[in-house]
């Protein structure tokens, strides 16, 4: 639903401000949110609330926009910030938050994932905010459709509107005005016993893939700077390289060689390596998901996945009926079978840039109750001893994930 006709459903805006903006901006041009906010149809606070909810995107407030961190700030050059209409927020891990226009343009997330060397988490802000804050922060003046503004876009704290819905939720699309419901009662989480080890041993094998902690400012302020007379031009300065975004090439192995080397594999690098191989050998495409704070992060890609570039946007809640919950839910720990309607799938399914196949393998790979990865496949249809084997492959994963904690408990 468009966000005129979101904001008319809920009594935000009458159909005549409705066609009166739509002339307003054919003959002005620019957003149709900036065209409401200038006529005096709705304010910020209710526009940046109902963007998160037309594209499915968290938002960032004019709160969160005032709290930016410095450190968060200085990963971009004024040019870069101005180019992208991105406000960086806060580091937190390896993730990057960040106050971006247009959160849906997955080449700029990459763009600015290359240039901060961080996975970009995107929150939608109004432009005219976006361009405030780069003023503010960068010293880059906005373009003047937005000076007559002011100081208006500020963010402050204060009440907040308590009619205004709830915005969507990190990586959780938007509740749809029709729920599509997968058939069937919903699946519960399974409890199987399980060797059990402690949460904190099993948290020990992210800190190998943790980012070097921020210089000593990381929870400074950003601070004001200056306004620049001219607005940024010439040649941007190098983009810091991450790992190249080609679909890597991987080993097809057969599910014998990928559980002798399980068995001995003794770094996280390798078991995912491994977990590739096999996958490359059984699917046509295939994803691997880290997971942690309920929340399955696309990690690396194989085979035929148009949108291999961006695999690190896809990001999708435990909790919510998915591929991924499907797994966990299994009492397997693998499912397989026809894609369940959901619109957490058809996000997954924008983000890889791959039509939504007729089946799926998905497989949860967990240390007691804790699920370390997920591995999904499509659209291969397997038979159930090859089915068996996938679990077999999962459950080696784990005990090797268990081999790791183990060793590195005994180095210390």
């Amino acid at each position: 639903m468009k966000l005129g006709e979101m904001l008319v459903r809920d009594g935000r805006l009458t159909e005549p401000q409705l066609e009166a903006a739509l002339k307003y901006q054919a003959r002005d041009g620019g957003r149709f949110g900036t065209v409401l906010v200038e006529h005096g149809f709705i304010d910020l606070e209710a526009l940046t609330v109902y963007l998160g909810l037309e594209l499915g995107i968290p938002i960032a407030t004019g709160a969160m926009l005032e709290r930016a961190k410095r450190a968060a700030v200085r990963l971009l050059q004024p040019a870069h910030a101005f180019k992208h209409k991105c406000v960086p927020l806060v580091v937190q891990d390896r993730q990057l938050i960040a106050a971006i226009e247009d959160p849906h343009d997955f080449a700029t997330l990459e763009t600015l994932s290359q240039m901060t060397g961080y996975r970009v988490l995107p929150r939608v802000a109004p432009e005219l905010r976006i361009y405030y804050y780069i003023e503010r922060y960068y010293g880059v003046p906005r373009p003047p459709r937005f000076v007559k503004f002011g100081d208006t876009p500020r963010g402050a704290d204060g009440p907040v509107d308590s009619g205004l819905p709830a915005p969507p939720l990190p990586g959780l699309p938007p509740v749809p005005m029709s729920p599509i419901t997968a058939p069937g009662p919903r699946p519960r989480l399974r409890s199987v016993k399980m060797k059990t080890f402690d949460e904190s041993e099993a948290l020990e094998l992210e800190a190998e893939d943790m980012l070097d902690a921020l210089e000593t400012d990381d929870d400074a302020p950003a601070e004001a700077a200056p306004i620049s007379s001219l607005r940024p031009t010439g040649s941007a300065p190098p983009i810091r390289q991450r790992s190249s975004t080609l679909p890597p090439t991987m080993a097809p192995l057969t599910a014998d060689v990928a559980l002798r080397e399980l068995a001995s594999a003794n770094d996280r690098n390798r078991i995912v390596d491994v977990l590739l191989g096999y996958c490359a050998a059984t699917f046509d495409a295939a994803v691997v998901f880290t997971v942690r704070d309920n929340m399955a992060f696309g990690w690396r890609a194989i085979g035929h996945v148009p949108g291999h570039a961006f695999i690190e946007h896809a990001l999708i809640p435990l909790e919510a009926p998915s591929i991924v919950q499907a797994a966990i839910a299994s009492e397997t720990g693998v499912f397989h079978g026809p894609l369940a309607p959901s619109t957490v799938n058809s996000y997954f399914y924008k983000v890889i840039g791959c039509a939504e196949p007729a089946a799926v393998t998905t497989g949860a790979i967990m240390i007691g109750k804790r699920v370390v990865n997920v591995l999904y496949g499509h659209p291969q249809t397997l038979t159930q001893i090859e089915r068996e084997v996938v679990q077999q492959v999962c459950k080696s994963a784990a005990q090797a994930y268990a081999r790791l904690i183990a060793s590195s408990k005994r180095k210390t």
